[in-house]
C-alpha cells in the first residue's frame, strides 16, 4: 500500500527499493532520528520544505517521532513485535 502511493507521489524506484538497505546507502539518514549527534541540517531540512510545505514536514517529524517512541519502548521491554 505504502510502496504504490508513494510511486503515485513521485517516489524513485531507486529509492524503494534501496529501503531494506537504508544503512548502506547515502540515499537516507537519521538526522531527526539521531539529533544527539549533529541534529537536522540546514541543507536537509531546505530540502525537506523544498518538497513538502512546512506543515506536512512538522507532521514527518511527529511521525519520525512516534514510531521513535514505540521502538525505544519496545526495545527496552523486550516485547516482541507482532505480525
Amino acid at each position: 500500500m505504502h510502496t504504490k502511493q508513494a510511486m503515485q507521489d513521485g517516489e524513485s524506484f531507486q529509492r524503494i527499493f534501496l529501503l531494506i538497505a537504508w544503512r548502506e546507502t547515502d540515499l537516507f539518514t537519521e538526522e531527526v532520528t539521531l539529533i544527539h549527534e549533529n541534529g537536522l541540517t540546514p541543507e536537509t531540512y531546505n530540502k525537506a520544505i523544498s518538497i513538502f510545505n512546512e506543515k506536512y514536514f512538522a507532521q514527518i517529524i511527529i511521525a519520525i517521532t512516534t514510531i521513535n517512541a514505540w521502538n525505544r519502548i519496545a526495545i527496552s521491554t523486550n516485547k516482541p513485535i507482532g505480525n
